[in-house]
C-alpha cells in the first residue's frame, strides 16, 4: 500500500499498430516534419515521414517509408550543420 500523494513510476507495455521501428537518431525532427535520410540510386535523400510511438531508443516509423526502403541508421551524423533540408513530401 502507498500513501495518497506518493510518487510512483511506471512502465506500462501495449500492443502497437503497424510500422518500422528506428533508431531515434535516424529520424530528424525539423519543426512540423520529421525526415529521415533514405537511400535512392545510391545516394542519400531526405524523405518525409510520420511518425508514431517514441521510446528511449526507438522511433515508430508509420507512413512514408516502404520494408525495402533503407535509411541512414544516423541522419544527423550526415547532415551539415549549414545545410538546408528541402523535404519532398509524397501524398
Amino acid at each position: 500500500m502507498l500513501p495518497i500523494g506518493s510518487q510512483v513510476k511506471a512502465t506500462i507495455r501495449g500492443a502497437t499498430g503497424p510500422g518500422a521501428w528506428l533508431p531515434r537518431e535516424a529520424v530528424l525532427s525539423l519543426g512540423l516534419h520529421q525526415v529521415v535520410l533514405k537511400k535512392e540510386n545510391g545516394f542519400f535523400q531526405v524523405s518525409a515521414v510520420q511518425t508514431g510511438i517514441t521510446t528511449d531508443s526507438l522511433i515508430q516509423v508509420v507512413g512514408g517509408l516502404s520494408a525495402q526502403d533503407t535509411v541512414a541508421a544516423n541522419a544527423q551524423f550526415l547532415m551539415d550543420s549549414e545545410s538546408f533540408i528541402k523535404v519532398k513530401e509524397k501524398l
